[in-house]
């Protein structure tokens, strides 16, 4: 059996969205779906439960979760034992939702490498609630989860200290070649999703036809950019668009601000610890440092 399925696995599981899945293991779907059956021959059972929408991890699959996530820690942690790259060699899982890895992770692992040269990360893509439990367990070493005062975060995360990473906004944006924007349907993300959640509990007053939730922002954004309505979505995903004029804010003083902050699990080893209190003692500068990107 191929490691990469036990891979691909772990990522069906942790976003329980196989086009998340098979982006984020730089696949097609049908490709993906493909090798977890492959998966699922190998081990003579199946693993998820197609006949519900959205589908579910079958008892199996649940049961094969923290099996295969430790085996695959254990295997990283072997490779990594005696590769001469120092002290800080293991690469440390960070878990997240899927809008966090292109909108704030790349600024903070620019930041955090000034601070702790060595760092080196895996990432794993899930939705808030799944972030919580996958961090309670020590299923991964450090977590990254967007949290807004009118939106209660998962129970897991209040009894961890956190460190404040950085800023972000949701902002409504169009195309500015849109045709009665008003009577365009409004794209959001899914209530099931943390920043979907902030937006059913702080959404301001517009005209809208209708709204069309979506499990990951980034389909929010094509939507936008083809013209089939308006959208909210975090404003380091579009920024680059809005700079160009692809898109254009619709409400310039629309107050949907919140924030992601860094958490390590209980049982994370010394890398990640070094790293969270570098994140820590840094306080605001990366917040700082993300806007400032946004501004360049």
């Amino acid at each position: 059996m191929n490691i990469k399925l036990l891979h691909d696995f772990l990522c069906v599981a942790d976003t329980m969205n196989l086009t998340a899945s098979a982006e984020a293991r730089n696949t097609t779907q049908p490709n993906l779906s493909k090798r977890i059956r492959q998966l699922e021959a190998w081990l003579g059972r199946d693993l998820i439960d197609r006949r519900t929408r959205p589908f579910a991890l079958t008892k199996a699959g649940e049961d094969l979760v923290p099996i295969a996530r430790s085996i695959v820690t254990q295997l990283e942690d072997y490779r990594a034992a005696d590769t001469p790259h120092g002290a800080m060699s293991r690469l440390v899982s960070i878990a997240m939702p899927h809008s966090a890895t292109f909108s704030i992770f790349p600024a903070f692992k620019q930041r955090i490498a000034r601070q702790v040269p060595k760092a080196s990360f895996a990432t794993r893509l899930a939705n808030h609630d799944v972030v919580a439990r996958m961090l309670a367990r020590s299923e991964c070493d450090l977590a990254l989860a967007a949290f807004h005062p009118a939106t209660p975060q998962a129970e897991e995360f209040s009894v961890l200290k956190s460190a404040e990473v950085a800023r972000e906004r949701l902002v409504i944006v169009a195309s500015p070649d849109a045709r009665d924007e008003q009577a365009l349907p409004l794209h959001i993300s899914h209530r099931q999703t943390y920043i979907g959640q902030i937006w059913q509990n702080c959404k301001i007053a517009l005209p809208v036809t209708r709204e069309i939730e979506h499990g990951m922002a980034a389909d929010i954004r094509a939507y936008c950019l083809s013209g089939d309505g308006r959208g909210v979505a975090p404003e380091t995903l579009v920024e680059a668009d809005i700079a160009s004029g692809k898109l254009k804010i619709c409400v310039p003083d629309a107050d949907l601000a919140y924030s992601y902050s860094l958490y390590c699990a209980p049982e994370a080893g010394a890398e990640a610890r070094t790293i969270w209190k570098a994140a820590r003692a840094a306080g605001g500068a990366l917040g700082a440092m993300v806007g400032a990107v946004r501004d360049v």
